[in-house]
């Protein structure tokens, strides 16, 4: 059979290019931007990690269940609790915690972390490997994710999970690379993950623990896909592009060659991270840093607020939604954030629990916030999630801003002090300051690591 009708790319055999290129990849070839933002990508999952598995139960039992039935085998650590398990189901549980509490990153195609983290540090960690080693597949971890989206994403919406999709990929990619694959087993490792992805929405939909199982669950397939690839493991050579692929059978069938392909190497999607400085959904950034910009400047008490007028690029139904009963759900509506930010003055963790959720101060607050739809603003920006806020008093007055970049996007980032003091935030609680300032000043040199197994023991309380 001629080669063009196996495929939906006339022929061309784009896994097993971006598969030679993965292999042929050197820590050398990386700039400094791109090394620096790997250590900042590895301290940013771990705070989160460490928050999500001592202080939260859907972190607590993802971690008891991954030390339990992990055959006994102690490959890697898993954060927070310290145990080692197997490498696969300390992915699992990494991975999980780090999208345990909406403050993974953003943009740079989707949302690269944890799925470029988790996966290769788990790896890293049981077979022995540099920070070196480490960065060069977080970087490839965050590429491959971020062009294979560009490539296949289209337009309208898909019904899944789309970092969960992706994310395998970009797992996979990097724990290929940390294992040293050779191109041929690299196009293996991708070809297992376009078979392994999946992942839905209803997670959120539900205020479930499920939605930051997609975390794992992307990070442990990337980890399988890999060690099962090195076994010489026969799969797929067209997971992308063939005609039962995963472009053809999930995103119907857009497959754009350019955008998966051309000037790799050339820059690095990881330098365009999206830190986040609200652990909420990114597009709920910009509105709510513009009401408490409104309230500070203005001298206002959530008692003179009549009502909170909010444009956003977007609406989506679950992002809009009023009724809010969980804390997974209120971190995915912009009603309840910008509730909270009124009567609390600020948006940090602290901000996101059972007790605030059931605040019925908070919840009357909800009901005199309207949330509408603004497409001009999105037009004036690009790689973010702008908003306009109008808040009207009980005196009537009227006040407005707008946020077009805000803090931790990258034309906005953050300060260094602003960085490590987010990290600490989270870490401090569960390590106290001096362990927390290690891991952080270690993480933060990861090129200087020779062996990243002599970081775990930091990843739990000594």
């Amino acid at each position: 059979m001629d080669a063009r009708e196996d495929t939906i790319s006339g022929g061309r055999m784009v896994t097993r290019e971006l598969a030679r290129w993965i292999a042929a990849l050197r820590y050398d070839d990386l700039p400094d931007t791109a090394v620096k933002e790997a250590g900042r990508a590895l301290a940013d999952f771990l705070g989160e990690c460490l928050f999500v598995g001592a202080t939260k139960p859907w972190g607590q039992t993802i971690a008891d269940f991954c030390a339990r039935e992990g055959g006994a085998q102690p490959q890697a650590t898993i954060i927070a609790l310290g145990k080692k398990t197997l490498c696969a189901r300390a992915a699992l549980a990494n991975g999980t915690m780090a999208l345990g509490f909406e403050y993974a990153d953003f943009g740079a195609g989707s949302r690269p972390y944890p799925f470029a983290v988790t996966a290769p540090l788990a790896l890293a960690e049981s077979r022995h490997r540099s920070g070196k080693d480490l960065i060069l597949a977080i970087v490839i971890g965050y590429e491959v994710m971020a062009r294979v989206t560009r490539a296949t994403l289209p337009q309208a919406p898909i019904p899944f999970y789309v970092p969960a999709l992706y994310g395998t990929f970009g797992a996979a990619a990097g724990c290929a690379r940390l294992l040293g694959l050779s191109p041929q087993y690299t196009n293996y490792a991708l070809g297992l993950a376009a078979a392994f992805t999946g992942g839905t929405f209803q997670g959120h939909e539900e205020g479930a623990w499920q939605r930051a199982l997609n975390g794992g669950m992307a990070s442990e397939r990337g980890v399988t896909a890999a060690l099962l690839a090195q076994t010489g493991f026969r799969a797929t050579e067209m997971g992308l592009e063939g005609v039962q692929g995963f472009a053809a059978m999930y995103t119907g069938g857009r497959l754009d060659a350019a955008s998966l392909l051309d000037g790799l190497g050339e820059s690095f999607v990881i330098t365009d991270r999206w830190v986040k400085n609200y652990p909420m959904n990114a597009t709920l950034h910009a509105p709510v840093e513009a009401l408490l910009k409104v309230m500070r400047e203005h001298h206002l008490h959530y008692t003179d607020i009549e009502q909170i007028d909010a444009a956003w690029q977007r609406v989506e139904p679950f992002l809009a939604k009023r009724r809010v009963t969980t804390v997974v759900a209120a971190q995915a509506s912009l009603p309840f954030a910008l509730a909270v930010a009124a009567v609390r003055g600020k948006v940090g963790v602290d901000e996101f629990t059972d007790e605030t959720v059931a605040d019925p101060v908070i919840q009357a607050m909800i009901a005199r916030t309207v949330v509408h739809q603004d497409t001009e603003l999105y037009r004036r920006v690009k790689n973010s999630m702008p908003g306009r806020v109008t808040v009207r008093t009980r005196d009537g007055r009227e006040y407005t801003d707008e946020v077009l970049y805000p803090k931790g996007n990258p034309a906005n980032p953050m300060s260094e002090d602003e960085f490590k003091s987010k990290f600490m935030d989270m870490a401090e609680r569960v390590l106290g300051h001096k362990q927390s300032n290690e891991l952080y000043e270690r993480a933060r040199a990861l090129d200087l690591l020779e062996d990243v197994s002599d970081l775990a023991p930091l990843f739990s309380p000594k």
